[in-house]
């Protein structure tokens, strides 16, 4: 291959992206994943001279990811709920010894 040719296929190659390096964020909660998970997933689909395949098998994998961190997501709202309801109980009960003792 020729110098002129081998320039001219550089040239008609697409421009090469710099990336950005992303800040660092912590992962302190299912949110936390779910917000990097759905970068990811649209970095991948965005790129438009990636495999198929291998799009569809990353694509697959963060979507199995984001699914477990939803259910881990909702796991902890659940908890936080029957805590809730164990303090008002807790307080209640409480109030109501409180009450037994006054009347003695």
């Amino acid at each position: 291959m020729n110098l002129v040719k081998r320039v001219e296929k550089l040239e008609a190659r697409p421009p090469v992206l710099r990336l950005v390096p992303p800040e660092p964020c912590a992962f302190d909660a299912p949110a936390d994943v779910l917000a990097v998970i759905a970068e990811a997933v649209n970095a991948v689909r965005g790129d438009v001279y990636a495999d198929p395949a291998e799009s569809a098998r990353t694509l697959g994998f963060l979507s199995s990811v984001a699914l477990r961190a939803m259910e881990a997501r909702d796991i902890t709202a659940r908890l936080e709920a029957v805590e809730r309801v164990l303090l008002r109980r807790k307080a209640a009960e409480e109030v109501e010894a409180a009450k037994r003792k006054r009347s003695w």
